[in-house]
């Protein structure tokens, strides 16, 4: 009996640390409201993030764990070319992040980690692209490298992920009235194996995302918006033995975004998730300021 309540409790505590390891690509280069309409060829955008997320709950199999916290504090470099390639407008981008993650559970001494993660690099295509009736859509696929800091021995705070990553984009933007947009995306994000997760492998299947936006001007230079995301599968797997059952996770977040002039814009959004399966119930805000010339 000792030996299968040893091994209950390690499955939990490693379903738990798995799902704490994903809670920074969770948000991390989500989309917000607009970023799928193309700027002209030849633009080129820097974007920073700076982000902060504290867990409400931490939750296992839909169960909440008492006791149990995770605080995510985020810096990201975006940058951005748009050119013209066989007469499609196409996007350039890598993001570099750096993260530090803070972590307590029950019974367990709190741990922490800040350093690089990992690189994501990107290319989309917009397959339409028509400004007269304001309709577009796009495909981006990224890939993620693993180069960024990681301690096989602390996975769960880790700011890399040690294992090679690709997600494919689909995005749908309408312009509705003056100055209204509606949006749809569909992502999926396959996984490589990371072979250094406790001295064990590391499966992950294919996890889904979907999301809807819409946005509003108040003013000329001035635009509101609010996203609604849905991720499902991800179910990992380490010596046949499952480790993180698949994810059902419900988020919301709203945004308020300034053009200060034509080279300079701000936003501020509030990040809050509805539901969670397996991990941290995060909620935060974010601030992003863009340069384009």
């Amino acid at each position: 009996m000792a030996g299968k309540t040893v091994c209950r409790t390690w499955r939990r505590a490693a379903l738990l640390l798995a799902c704490v390891a994903a809670s920074q690509a969770a948000w991390a280069g989500d989309p917000s409201a607009r970023d799928w309409i193309p700027a002209p060829v030849g633009t080129n955008l820097i974007a920073g993030y700076m982000a902060g997320l504290r867990s409400s709950g931490l939750y296992a199999e839909g169960g909440r764990v008492d006791g149990a916290s995770v605080d995510v504090n985020a810096l990201v470099y975006r940058q951005m070319h748009y050119r013209d390639f066989y007469g499609k407008t196409v996007q350039l981008e890598f993001i570099v992040p750096m993260y530090r993650t803070s972590l307590d559970l029950p019974g367990v001494p709190g741990d922490h980690q800040t350093g690089i993660g990992d690189v994501t690099l990107g290319s989309a295509v917009w397959l339409y692209n028509n400004e007269q009736t304001r309709t577009w859509f796009a495909w981006e696929p990224f890939i993620v490298a693993p180069v960024g800091r990681y301690d096989g021995s602390r996975p769960d705070v880790s700011p890399g992920k040690n294992r090679w990553s690709t997600i494919q984009d689909f995005s749908f933007v309408k312009g509705i009235g003056e100055s209204t947009y509606l949006e749809a995306i569909a992502e999926v994000e396959i996984y490589g194996r990371n072979t250094d997760w406790y001295g064990q492998t590391l499966k992950k299947d294919p996890s889904f995302r979907f999301f809807a936006l819409a946005s509003t001007n108040l003013t000329p230079d001035t635009y509101t918006g609010v996203r609604y995301r849905y991720e499902t599968g991800g179910r990992e797997t380490s010596s046949g033995e499952t480790v993180a059952t698949r994810a059902r996770n419900h988020q919301l977040a709203v945004e308020l975004t300034h053009q200060i002039n034509d080279a300079n814009q701000i936003q501020m959004q509030y990040i809050h998730d509805l539901k969670v399966e397996n991990g941290p119930r995060m909620r935060g805000v974010q601030l992003r300021y863009v340069y384009a010339f």
